[in-house]
């Protein structure tokens, strides 16, 4: 008899226990559940805290904690990028529209001819063609950047001289060093040096660092280009002494609204994507890019591409 009363005595604190246990895990799912719907309801800087009494419940709530983070996350890139998006759309509309507006003035006066002479005339036609290429080139920028963000422009990666590219790069630029009074400053190795790169695309990238460096840093009055070899990789460095880079600013070099926004010479502001497509460029061939910049000293490009061996 003893042992009956035992056993019911037992069952009647199990299922007490029991009870207690679903009720406790009710008002855990319950306050889980209340954090869930302020979250489905934009308060999403909430999350769930489990106390000892519900630590049955401890684990799922790190899980959601985890996932909720994940979409805090993907909830603020997306923001951050539709912010983005909204710049640059503003940005391509008024660099076109700049131009754009001083090139149709231009042709307003050369329509109404009065008094302006053939020399006036020649000066004028030659400001709106340079102003003509100038924007075609803005709005080849843009598709090309494009074109490399969708996976459309093909990369094949080949046996290629960098150091002879690099010398074609700097005889292409010749005049522009003359004209604007900068002494080139060229360390290269005597023989080649080959990586694996695809040549049109490097042509591109040397294109837009060595125009970078001739635009922004001429005050400098010296440009200069150095290869150097490491174990597994090559590194071309194009660096200039102008006005540099302010610290805080040195993440933002490559991001596509940089020069749009922040110019290391605002009468010389550009589209901003120049040093953009050269990172999706030098990333595409397996490559790095970095910079570094002491303002008034030296501000340094380099991108690395890896070593061709047989």
């Amino acid at each position: 008899m003893s042992i009956l009363i035992g056993i019911v005595t037992v069952s009647v604190l199990l299922n007490i226990i029991l009870a207690l246990r679903i009720t406790v895990n009710q008002k855990g799912i319950s306050y889980i559940a209340g954090v869930l719907s302020d979250i489905s309801n934009f308060r999403s800087n909430r999350r769930i805290h489990i106390g000892l009494k519900y630590k049955s419940l401890k684990d799922i709530s790190s899980e959601l904690n985890i996932l909720l983070d994940k979409f805090q996350s993907t909830l603020d890139e997306k923001q951050t990028l539709e912010i983005a998006h909204k710049q640059l759309i503003a940005n391509i509309s008024h660099d076109i529209r700049t131009p754009l507006t001083s090139l149709l003035g231009f042709v307003e006066v050369l329509q109404k001819g009065d008094g302006i002479s053939n020399t006036e005339q020649k000066e004028y036609l030659g400001i709106i063609h340079t102003k003509a290429q100038n924007l075609y080139k803005m709005i080849q920028d843009f598709f090309e950047l494009s074109q490399l963000e969708s996976e459309d422009t093909p990369i094949r990666l080949v046996k290629t001289d960098l150091t002879d590219l690099a010398e074609e790069a700097i005889a292409a630029f010749y005049q522009d060093f003359v004209m604007n009074g900068i002494t080139p400053d060229i360390q290269l190795p005597k023989q080649p040096v080959y990586v694996w790169g695809d040549r049109m695309s490097l042509q591109r990238i040397l294109n837009n660092l060595i125009s970078n460096a001739l635009k922004y840093g001429k005050d400098g009055r010296v440009t200069g280009i150095f290869v150097r070899e490491e174990s597994d990789k090559v590194w071309l460095d194009v660096w200039d002494r102008g006005n540099g880079i302010p610290e805080q600013d040195l993440p933002l070099v490559f991001n596509r609204l940089y020069t749009s926004e922040i110019s290391r010479n605002s009468s010389m502001r550009g589209t901003g994507l120049g040093l953009a497509i050269t990172k999706q460029l030098v990333e595409k061939q397996n490559g790095e890019i970095e910079v570094s910049s002491i303002p008034g000293e030296k501000t340094v490009f380099s991108f690395s591409l890896i070593k061709y061996r047989i």
